[in-house]
């Protein structure tokens, strides 16, 4: 790894302790294992397929990216230079990425770079200190669905998909992640973004859960950057 520090491994750490005594509630479902997306994907659609809800300025952008990767141009795309994905993309990856659950928190340990978020779910309100990639979120149960909000999602850096589709620092994120089957996870995502959308609009996205002996591989982005290899796995 020639010396580098992989980022958010000590946090990442740091947070699994801070995850506390025991597990989570046997009343509520059991979402921790690895999981991978059902299919990756490049471009974020709404729950009706559609392209989400672009005013005219967003839309100018994401257009002018899209005729950029035709070009095999990914120069606006920060994950070329090993800079987070931010969310949900890092989501719609195909890498997997680890649940740790406990009645205070939830983890995600993210394979990619080994970035990582977090949700408490103590119930106590967290002002963003500054905006971040992975922003900061908050958590409660509602019946058998886990709901995550997140906002302080920095916006200088991170695209919504693999196709540049922009977001400012406004957005707002509402997950309810969802059990559907005993391998099947569900993630209902409400994107709120006044000043990037004409309107809210929610994507759906599924996850199959990998077998128990599955562990995340350590990976570094530089390693593959440094050989010419694309930062993200898929990407051209």
């Amino acid at each position: 790894m020639k010396g580098r520090i992989v980022p958010a491994a000590l946090g990442a750490l740091a947070a699994v302790l801070a995850l506390g005594a025991g597990r989570a509630s046997a009343a509520t479902p059991d979402l921790s294992g690895v999981w991978m997306i059902e299919k990756p994907l490049n471009e974020l659609r709404t729950s009706q397929g559609a392209t989400p809800p672009l005013n005219a300025k967003a839309a100018e952008t994401y257009q002018q990216h899209r005729a950029q990767l035709l070009a095999n141009d990914r120069s606006f795309d920060p994950t070329t230079r090993c800079i987070s994905p931010g969310l949900p993309r890092i989501l719609t990856l195909a890498y997997p990425f680890k649940i740790f659950q406990s009645d205070r928190m939830v983890l995600f340990s993210f394979q990619w770079n080994r970035w990582f978020r977090y949700a408490k779910l103590t119930g106590e309100k967290q002002d963003p200190p500054y905006p971040m990639s992975m922003g900061t979120a908050r958590g409660h149960w509602e019946n058998d669905a886990l709901v995550i909000e997140t906002d302080g999602l920095r916006a200088d850096n991170t695209l919504l998909d693999g196709a540049g589709m922009p977001h400012s620092e406004s957005l707002h994120l509402i997950e309810r992640l969802k059990l559907v089957s005993g391998d099947t996870l569900e993630d209902r995502i409400t994107v709120s973004d006044p000043e990037t959308f004409t309107g809210d609009w929610e994507t759906i996205l599924r996850f199959k859960r990998q077998p128990s002996n599955t562990e995340i591989s350590e990976d570094v982005c530089y390693d593959r950057t440094d050989k010419g290899e694309p930062a993200v796995k898929g990407a051209s």
